[in-house]
């Protein structure tokens, strides 16, 4: 695990150095497909061809590779979404996914696979998946790869992620507000730079709300493990937190919450199903709108790959719908805040100080985007339990 934390933290060194300088068995491919068996294109369209020389109107195949399975993580679900927004929303589009599918030569097989079956696009939706994707992207010049996490780019590839700090900040406020005992929970992943940005910004939306709340933080040490999930959340209504928030894909603290009536704020996607009693809201990312735009950039040639992290404005970042427990007070709070963040209010503006009292941000002075893509420090009403927490 330090390996990996390790190997984290130095890819977030590397993405600050690039934003400087510019901004079980596996399942076939066919059988795992969302429609039936691709069908030819059409090549008869009446319009002239785009900047690229292809048809406009040409049917445009979407491959998916999903490291989980669709319907017990929350992460990968957020692709699923857009792949169905894609069914829904776009014309002449035929979208195809595989699931439970790892890093390494299995993640490159799929790819292949769809290549070769005429994929124009391909969607991966992991971070094990873009050292493969570049090597593919270099390989396939004329193919289009998007992949939902990481930092590397190519012509030909572009990495959707979002400011998910706003949507925590929200939350944040929401937390601070609902806590009848000051005590919040929250269970999290791996601590590299992007769980820990989402952190801190729920963090300054609790200190905005309630400056005599805390947050007790603790690691689960992996994205989707409800044993660990679950062991976590019970650890932290043990130790007294009335509310727990969660940056993780599987449901299982949902459902402890559930169980022992303790408040809950999901990740990822609406979790009401799994606490439809004590659930709050969950923060959700939508990536389907974005996802069109690149699919009608693919179709008439002027596809450019980049790094993009979408926001509040794109549509990316919202809400789920608030549960009766919710008073209309509070709501309002997080309305204005909603409003305010659309208007470009920076959540992590100054002065900030972390939980050793180093001044991380000025007053007047708001984080740099690379800086927040590499934060190892926390606010002060964090609770870290970061054993190996590096110092600086």
């Amino acid at each position: 695990m330090k390996k990996l934390i390790a190997l984290l933290l130095a890819v977030s060194v590397l993405f600050s150095l690039a934003l400087t300088g510019c901004k079980s068995e596996t399942p076939n491919t066919p059988n795992n497909t969302a429609s039936d068996t691709p069908s030819t294109p059409d090549d008869t369209g009446d319009n002239e061809p785009a900047a690229s020389g292809k048809d406009p109107d040409r049917l445009i195949k979407i491959g998916f590779v999903f490291s989980a399975i669709v319907s017990t993580d929350a992460w990968s679900q957020t692709s699923e979404n857009a792949r169905l927004y894609l069914e829904e929303n776009c014309q002449n589009v035929e979208t195809y996914k595989v699931e439970n599918i790892a890093g390494g030569a299995d993640c490159e097989r799929v790819m292949r696979e769809y290549i070769n079956d005429g994929c124009e696009i391909i969607v991966g939706t992991s971070f094990d998946y873009v050292d493969y994707m570049l090597s593919l992207a270099e390989e396939y010049p004329d193919v289009t790869f998007i992949n939902g996490s990481g930092y590397e780019t190519a012509k030909n590839m572009s990495v959707y992620i979002a400011k998910l700090e706003q949507g925590r900040y929200m939350t944040g406020l929401l937390a601070g507000k609902m806590t009848k005992v000051n005590k919040i929970g929250y269970v999290s992943s791996i601590p590299f730079p992007d769980p820990i940005k989402q952190l801190n910004g729920f963090a300054v939306g609790v200190a905005e709300a309630n400056p005599d709340a805390e947050i007790v933080t603790l690691w689960a040490n992996s994205f989707n493990d409800p044993t660990a999930d679950a062991v976590c959340a019970n650890t932290l209504i043990d130790q007294g937190c009335d509310l727990i928030c969660i940056d993780l894909s599987s449901s299982a603290v949902a459902q402890v919450c559930e169980s022992r009536g303790v408040m809950f704020i999901g990740s990822s996607v609406d979790m009401r199903e799994f606490a439809p009693t004590q659930q709050l809201t969950s923060n959700c990312w939508t990536w389907g709108p974005w996802m069109a735009e690149q699919v009608e950039a693919v179709r008439n040639g002027t596809f450019v790959g980049k790094w993009c992290e979408l926001d509040i404005n794109d549509g990316a970042i919202s809400l789920a719908e608030f549960s009766d427990k919710v008073p209309q007070d509070v709501r309002d709070l997080v309305a204005d805040a909603e409003k305010r963040l659309r208007e470009g209010f920076e959540v992590f503006a100054g002065p900030l100080y972390d939980n050793t009292g180093k001044l991380r941000v000025a007053e007047g002075e708001v984080l740099s985007t690379e800086d927040a893509n590499a934060m190892q420090w926390f606010l002060p009403n964090v609770i870290d339990n970061w054993a190996d927490k590096p110092t600086d």
